[in-house]
């Protein structure tokens, strides 16, 4: 069974949403943007325990927390999931509630298709899952249910409801990234282990019946402790001094849990003993590595004793070496029959095709739309070979600009440390927190290419080129991008040299005169002295020379760090404070991180 199609109504950060799913997805997109949003959306229709809780959600699960319309009456979450790929036994269990997906359209047929429509290639049975979340005002609480969307119910009467068992049937598995360890390793409904326990175990009643037994004959009882035990008969003598106890021994005793299945479901700590150490202690005591590594291991365990097993992670890379995050995002892609995760990691995204990324986005009136990632303007090679090294990091942010080598990408990058150091607080947003990533751009007529590429991902694109290599593009280039800049120089080290305060430059190359790099064929301070012996033309001579020596060897961007505001180069200021203005701060925490009631997450 996999998730095809989810639809989100009034829910979180979400006014209205569409995303669509592939066999395997990744969601990527800025924080705040709602990927949390989506799993949480699909832990409600199809987690087996969430909705069994007394408080499944709550006012802030509604969209601006406005769960009341302005004349008094409710407003519900709604929320609908399409899945395909049913078993055999399941579509045979739900034929009365079967419907027909079209994987080509991505879109249900209705019920007015011609029924042959449905024996095709491109069409699948279906179950189209619904959930609905209001405000009960009589009885002052908050209501959810799922229920399958078809039949649909007939005048007077209501939609079927899933069971618990049917929703475990249909596998769905979520695991927050931020509570990994307690949704894995503890013995709590819906955890992993308890996950495994109902898969191996045919009679669990008699485990728990075996373990509460065991506790209350403790030999010897807790309040058998020396401390303990004449405080409690200190208890006993003062209480039967008002109240009728028993005769047969003593009266209050003290147990390490209320012996109750539930509380030792709270109360039962998984402890695990690290290499060298030998010593028992919680698993949250060993560490975020090693608490996500028994993570991988339970769903290794799980993949062998349950078939379909649709999986949802948020950011598996969490305390995990890059090589680690890759055998673990194999070993989801190969063992479980869908798997959907949320990723800030170019090594798990290098694990998905293209057309398995999906960028999420959120728009000003919070609808939320989901794109798969088409290769469009680079070629197929060059999106898997520079994919770690150039596209993640932008296809992960908000907007990109396109450069041509590595000293411009120096050069713009430390003028925005300096326009950030040179501003009051608010009034630049460095492009670090805007979200704004600086790709160099290879070949002839690369960013041309790179620019549609990032312009079909829906990024702001921005171009700061050489016109003069470009000439021929220039005026494309100018079309496609959001905002362009052209040089007017044969290169950003000569900009540099032209136009940065001269005394900078002197400054400059006096240090730069001391590296063991500096080139050969310029002059050193021991021929002459910078401020008396070289007059303006002659310095901005020699910095392009050295510049130009040592291009791509960093020596631009340190130039430009011993800069202040009044330095730079007007272009380089001009299109650093577009971009600030165009893309604020993105760092914005999820409006929705915490968990399922709301609190935040640990307590």
């Amino acid at each position: 069974m996999q998730v095809r199609r989810l639809k989100i109504k009034n829910f979180r950060s979400v006014a209205n949403g569409e995303v669509t799913f592939n066999e395997h997805t990744v969601l990527i997109g800025r924080n705040s943007v709602g990927k949390s949003t989506v799993c949480e959306a699909l832990d409600l229709l199809l987690g087996p325990d969430r909705l069994s809780r007394s408080n499944p959600i709550n006012e802030h699960d509604f969209h601006h927390r406005t769960y009341l319309d302005e004349d008094g009456e409710p407003i519900a979450i709604e929320l609908e999931v399409i899945l395909t790929d049913l078993t055999p036994e399941l579509e045979a269990k739900y034929r009365a509630h079967r419907e027909y997906w079209d994987t080509e359209g991505e879109t249900l047929l209705d019920e007015s298709d011609d029924p042959e429509d449905t024996d095709v290639d491109n069409v699948t049975p279906a179950l189209r899952i619904m959930f609905e979340g209001v405000y009960d005002k009589e009885e002052d609480e908050f209501s959810a249910k799922t229920f399958f969307a078809s039949p649909p119910p007939e005048d007077g009467g209501s939609a079927v409801r899933i069971s618990r068992a049917s929703k475990r049937e249909f596998g769905f598995i979520y695991l927050r990234a931020l509570r990994t360890g307690a949704r894995a390793l503890s013995l709590e409904r819906g955890s992993l282990l308890d996950i495994i326990l109902r898969l191996k175990e045919d009679d669990r009643s008699e485990m728990w019946e075996q373990t509460l037994g065991q506790l209350e004959e403790l030999d010897p009882p807790i309040d058998q402790i020396r401390q303990l035990k004449s405080i409690l008969e200190d208890i006993d003598e003062r209480a039967r001094r008002f109240i009728p106890l028993t005769e047969e021994g003593q009266a209050f005793r003290l147990f390490p849990s209320a012996l109750t299945r539930e509380d030792l479901r709270h109360s039962i700590t998984l402890f695990g003993s690290s290499e060298r150490s030998n010593t028992p202690v919680p698993y949250w005591r060993l560490g975020s590595g090693v608490i996500n590594a028994l993570v991988f291991s339970l769903l290794t365990f799980i993949a062998q004793l349950k078939k379909n097993v649709i999986f949802a992670m948020e950011e598996p890379e969490i305390a995990i070496a890059p090589h680690t995050q890759r055998r673990i995002v194999k070993f989801l892609r190969n063992r479980m029959q869908q798997a959907i995760l949320t990723t800030h990691s170019p090594f798990v995204l290098e694990q998905f095709e293209p057309e398995d990324v999906v960028i999420l986005d959120r728009a000003q009136n919070c609808e939320l739309t989901g794109k798969h990632v088409e290769i469009s303007g680079i070629k197929a090679k060059t999106y898997r070979g520079n994919l770690r090294r150039i596209l993640a990091e932008a296809m992960l942010g908000t907007g990109v600009i396109c450069v041509e080598g590595v000293s411009d990408a120096e050069v713009l990058s430390s003028a925005s440390d300096v326009l950030e150091e040179g501003y009051d607080p608010g009034t630049y947003t460095p492009l670090d927190l805007s979200g704004v990533t600086i790709v160099q751009c290879e070949g002839d007529g690369g960013i041309l290419r790179y620019g549609e590429f990032f312009k079909s991902l829906g990024k702001k694109i921005y171009a700061f080129y050489d016109k003069q290599a470009n000439g021929d593009i220039a005026d494309d280039i100018d079309d496609i991008f959001d905002a362009s800049w052209q040089l007017d120089q044969t290169g950003i080290e000569f900009l540099l040299a032209e136009e940065i305060a001269i005394a900078v430059l002197r400054k400059f190359l006096k240090r730069a005169s001391k590296w063991d790099d500096y080139p050969s064929n310029a002059a050193k301070p021991a021929q002459f002295t910078y401020e008396a012996d070289l007059g303006e033309d002659d310095v901005r001579k020699l910095a392009k020379r050295v510049l130009k020596a040592r291009k791509g060897w960093g020596y631009a961007g340190r130039l430009v760090e011993l800069c202040e505001h009044d330095d730079l180069p007007e272009i380089v200021v001009e299109a650093l404070e577009i971009i600030s203005e165009a893309l604020p701060d993105n760092l914005a925490p999820e409006e929705d991180e915490g968990d399922e009631d709301g609190s935040p997450d640990g307590e």
